[in-house]
């Protein structure tokens, strides 16, 4: 699996680093999420599910492909 994020939508919350960091950080310059790890460790799933579900704007997603 691999994590996408709509950029255009994003609005820096930071919630799915608080939650996962181990795959999100924050862009210091636009305040907008950086995916560190796209294509996330299997163990990490469940935090990655979670952070997804709990962005405000709904700027995550997850896709079974290698391409978004």
């Amino acid at each position: 699996m691999r994590i996408v994020a709509n950029l255009q939508v994003c609005q820096g919350h930071a919630r799915c680093e608080d939650l996962c960091p181990e795959v999100f950080s924050t862009d210091a310059v636009e305040g907008k999420v950086v995916i560190e790890q796209p294509e996330f460790a299997p163990e990490l799933e469940d935090k990655v599910r979670l952070a997804v579900r709990n962005c405000p704007e709904g700027a995550l997603r997850i896709a079974k492909g290698l391409k978004s």
